[in-house]
């Protein structure tokens, strides 16, 4: 997300509208848990000042249309899962509610990395990708732990890389690489949740955060990335078009454990993709120390 200098959001804008979706957010939950309990039901739309005043901003370009639109999408997301919380009836149930927690807490990451990005002045972001770059990673990913040992909240980690990079680079020249680089970004962004991060960190590398979402779900998900990847043409500024392989590894987080090791572990599984050819998705798992011991044997 890039923003101007010339931008005049401020934290108290922020802040009061955060306070009015925390507020918001505790209506639409009373009225689920105790209906009519309340002078004034619940609305399903959560406060949109701060929205609309970047949706005006943005005509003269002081904030980029793309992070509007992303704000518009968690927005739109958080509506429609309100919508079926007050309109259940009864106590929502658990699918319900993690989803509305998750949409809710979407929609506020969405303004405070707005925020953080402001405070960047446009550095978050890389400028050939749209996706934000390795600065301010590592901050996310340990807020992601913390989350994770708090709430028990699971995350995962997605290291993405370009397949056969060196050929690639021989062949075409540094704007049809900028393209593919674009290309696959943008397919990245397509797959991803509004709440989950991305980012690109330089050389046909790539990182997701997946966040509130089962292991398995997680790979899923990502070999369904790895085939979008294999089966789309990306269109160079010459015409031409072109075809690439990724290879991807992934790592369940673990609580109580340091950030890092997750990354490390799924840095691994990527290496261990791309060593059986590319084109793959890796998955690590915890194992034993005689699995572990076994494995390292058998690599010898």
């Amino acid at each position: 997300m890039a923003v101007n200098y010339m931008q005049t959001l401020s934290i108290d804008m922020i802040l009061t509208e955060i306070e009015a979706l925390l507020d918001w957010q505790a209506e639409v939950l009373r009225q689920s848990f105790f209906p009519g309990s309340q002078a004034k039901p619940a609305e399903a739309y959560p406060p949109s000042a701060l929205l609309m005043w970047c949706k005006k901003t943005s005509e003269s370009g002081v904030i980029e249309h793309k992070v509007i639109d992303r704000m518009v999408v968690a927005h739109d997301e958080l509506i429609k899962t309100a919508e079926k919380i007050l309109g259940h009836g009864a106590v929502p149930t658990p699918e319900l509610f993690d989803a509305f927690a998750n949409q809710f807490e979407g929609y506020v990451t969405q303004i405070r990395r707005l925020h953080q990005d402001i405070a960047d002045a446009g550095m978050a972001v890389d400028a050939v990708t749209g996706l934000r770059t390795v600065s301010g990673m590592r901050n996310d990913l340990k807020r992601e732990q913390d989350r994770f040992d708090r709430k028990g909240t699971s995350f995962s980690v997605a290291d993405i890389e370009i397949d056969g990079l060196a050929d690639l680079t021989q062949k075409y020249d540094r704007r049809a690489m900028d393209a593919v680089f674009a290309g696959v970004a943008q397919m990245i962004a397509r797959t991803i949740r509004s709440f989950d991060d991305a980012y690109f960190l330089g050389k046909g590398e790539y990182l997701v955060i997946l966040k509130h979402v089962e292991f398995m779900d997680a790979c899923a998900v990502m070999d369904r990335l790895r085939a979008e990847i294999e089966t789309t043409q990306l269109p160079l500024l010459s015409g031409e078009k072109i075809k690439v392989t990724a290879s991807l590894g992934i790592s369940e987080a673990l609580q109580r454990e340091n950030p890092d090791v997750t990354l490390q572990n799924a840095k691994s599984a990527l290496q261990e993709a791309k060593g059986e050819g590319g084109n793959r998705v890796h998955e690590h798992r915890e194992t034993s120390a005689l699995e572990q011991y076994a494995k390292d044997v058998h690599k010898k």
